[in-house]
């Protein structure tokens, strides 16, 4: 019925609010500290808007902003166009729209820390240069797959629209947890102000997505929106080039051995201060 789903909000809200106050009162901030301070990240301040404008002068932050638009504000425009596009794109009932629609969002579990261990795993192997090809690689087949997933047309049986779906599904999330492989890294002084930042990007992605694309086309072709979102997560992923560190490299660049050194010979006296 109508109110029954309606009703059905009372339980995520209910969840949310036990979560959010199981955090706050169980969880530390920190691996070392119950409660985070602005000190320990050398700082004497909390962030005011100039350290907003002047961490967004680093063209690289700007970068990885669009990049986590490119993925979890896919996340967010798929949770709201794939319920509507299987029903009335391949004719299926509201409940198994909603159900494979659900396939989507199933692929959180896991697939985001997938990506995290993914972009450690490589940085322990390659150095830097890993967590950069991890974001690559992952925003590059996100995009491969959502187009493939575009060409999926409904003379096809649904199930081919779903493999694709979750293999785009996992590359989502994937790439988002490879982006915050790379966000700590970016500006340490400026963490907090970086990381809030790039969040922001998964948001401004969405409202781009379906302000820009999916509104626009949609109504045009019902796949082609998909497939332009796909160009769009394309060119994010290779943006991945401007991203070059002297300290630690780029994709295809090894740092700079004195900045290398100068950089370590910094941490070893951040850590006798500590």
């Amino acid at each position: 019925t109508n109110s029954a789903w309606r009703v059905s909000m009372i339980v995520p809200a209910v969840l949310f609010v036990l979560c959010a106050v199981s955090l706050k009162l169980f969880c530390w901030d920190t691996p070392t500290a119950k409660r985070y301070l602005v000190s320990e990240t050398g700082k004497k301040k909390d962030a005011s808007l100039m350290d907003y404008v002047e961490v967004l002068k680093d063209f690289r932050v700007v970068v990885m902003i669009f990049q986590y638009s490119a993925c979890f504000g896919a996340e967010l425009v798929m949770n709201a166009q794939l319920a509507t596009h299987f029903r009335t794109y391949f004719q299926l009932q509201s409940a198994d729209a909603s159900m494979l629609a659900g396939c989507f969002g199933l692929m959180n579990l896991f697939a985001r820390s997938l990506g995290g261990i993914f972009s450690d795993y490589a940085f322990a192997k390659f150095g830097f240069r890993g967590r950069i090809w991890t974001q690559f690689i992952s925003l590059f087949l996100e995009a491969v797959l959502l187009y493939a997933f575009a060409c999926v047309d409904n003379s096809q049986p649904w199930y081919v629209a779903l493999i694709a779906l979750i293999g785009f599904s996992l590359f989502v999330q994937m790439a988002e947890g490879t982006s915050y492989g790379i966000v700590p890294f970016m500006n340490p002084e400026q963490l907090a102000v970086v990381s809030a930042l790039v969040g922001a990007g998964g948001n401004l992605g969405a409202v781009i997505a379906l302000w820009c694309i999916y509104k626009p086309l949609g109504s045009e072709n019902e796949l082609l929106p998909f497939k332009v979102h796909a160009g769009y997560v394309m060119f994010w992923a290779l943006m991945n080039v401007v991203y070059y560190w002297p300290d630690k490299g780029g994709m295809f660049c090894r740092p700079s051995t004195t900045a290398a050194e100068a950089s370590k010979a910094k941490n070893n006296n951040s850590e006798e201060n500590v």
